[in-house]
């Protein structure tokens, strides 16, 4: 990759230490920001109630939003802060183009060499504003969907992350790989990135269309469908899945895990890893048909959008990408230079979200189109505009704009930086 050396140092003390000086500088510049914001909404709530008796505080997440939403927000703001927060470790300045980026996307076509090494060469123009900038703009998102409340704000928080999940899928991950051979519903196909869009997509969606069961049933069909296309792809011959040998070397699965094991990590892991591989070795066509049969009789189960058959399936689907995330995924995140936790939490949570919008559908109530406000046996209660200032400068409002400002903290200086160095 354009500007990085092969034998670089990952560790190099200095860009360490100038990457956690810029991480310090700009935490302290983030709480002055949410002080402020803070102060302000004390002064507005303090304006508001006076004179017209006490003003409760607008609650975030509560109320009747529906529950495949609300599980979207704030399963994918979790993976989102733990994203961000696995981009402070120190080797992601200098490491994450050569050691990550780099590797996912030599067996891509040249086009999507091209465009990796381009964004690689501007990362490593300012490795350290870079990785400062992926800091903030991830932990942003993921208060964001955490705190915004229903309606305009948690919508925009969806499409932030369908934003930012697009940049990452295709310059971070290459497409998640999609394009290379060999990949696998297993291996993290179609890329964790690609489903952190999804599921931004689905959260700024109107709320209406979350008022019925036909967004379940998309929801559950469209998966159905993807994992009865990973399983043709898992049984088609000649990708080296249904062996556990081959010519005296490992195949594509128990390689892939045995190599996986060598990641530095708690030992119990590696052991795991290591005997996981070993079976694999000697039983690799019994394992591939496994997988295999499971990914199609899920996805036929999904497909069927049948309430009382899929909540079976739906366990049973969550267990089975647990132990692949575990015994294949190796977790996806020890190592020093892990972004994320790969897909399979990520697909639970999709499955999930899309099962609970099939059998509890939301139900309409005023103001879903803007932030909660006060229910309708208060309306006699003397607030007018300073009670509706306070319903949109809420606590939780306030904690999202605040994520909003996360954002825009790493992601201007890096385009300034950025734009300075062409």
């Amino acid at each position: 990759m354009p500007g990085m050396s092969p034998g670089l140092n990952v560790n190099d003390p200095k860009v360490v230490a100038a990457f956690r000086a810029a991480l310090i500088h700009q935490g302290l510049l983030a709480l002055a920001v949410f002080a402020i914001l803070a102060g302000l909404w004390l002064i507005l709530r303090r304006r508001a109630g006076a004179g017209s008796g006490p003003v409760d505080a607008v609650p975030g997440r509560a109320g009747a939003e529906p529950p495949g939403r609300l599980v979207l927000a704030v399963g994918f703001g979790n993976l989102w802060l733990f994203d961000g927060i696995l981009q402070v470790q120190p080797k992601m300045a200098l490491g994450l183009p050569s050691q990550l980026i780099e590797p996912t996307a030599m067996s891509s076509p040249h086009w999507v060499r091209t465009l990796v090494d381009w964004a690689g060469a501007t990362w490593s123009s300012h490795p350290v504003q870079a990785a400062a900038a992926v800091v903030w703009i991830q932990v942003g998102i993921g208060i964001w969907l955490l705190t915004a409340p229903r309606g305009p704000l948690s919508r925009l928080a969806g499409m932030a992350s369908v934003g930012w999940g697009l940049v990452v899928w295709v310059f971070g991950e290459s497409f998640g790989g999609i394009l290379a051979p060999g990949q696998s519903w297993l291996t993290g196909t179609p890329g964790a990135a690609a489903l952190y869009v999804v599921a931004g997509a689905l959260i700024a969606l109107p709320e209406r269309a979350w008022q019925s069961r036909r967004l379940g049933r998309l929801m559950l069909a469209g998966l159905g469908l993807f994992l009865v296309g990973m399983a043709v792809l898992q049984a088609w011959p000649g990708r080296g899945y249904w062996q556990g040998v081959s010519h005296g070397q490992l195949g594509s699965l128990a390689g892939m895990v045995e190599s996986m094991a060598l990641t530095p990590q708690p030992g119990f892991l590696s052991a795991w890893l290591g005997s996981f591989a070993t079976f694999d070795a000697a039983h690799g066509f019994a394992v591939n048909l496994f997988f295999v049969l499971a990914l199609c009789a899920i996805g036929a189960v999904f497909l069927g959008g049948r309430p009382a058959l899929i909540r079976p399936v739906l366990i049973g689907f969550a267990a089975m990408s647990l132990v692949v995330w575990v015994l294949v995924q190796d977790l996806a995140f020890f190592g020093g230079l892990g972004t994320d936790p790969n897909s399979m939490i990520p697909f639970i949570l999709l499955a999930t979200a899309g099962y609970l919008a099939l059998t509890r559908p939301g139900t309409a109530v005023a103001g879903d189109e803007a932030p909660a406000g006060p229910s309708e046996d208060r309306a006699g209660m003397r607030a007018g505009s300073l009670r509706r200032t306070v319903v949109v400068a809420s606590a939780w409002s306030v904690a999202a704009v605040g994520g909003a400002g996360l954002i825009a903290l790493g992601a201007v200086p890096m385009a300034v930086a950025a734009l300075a160095g062409r």
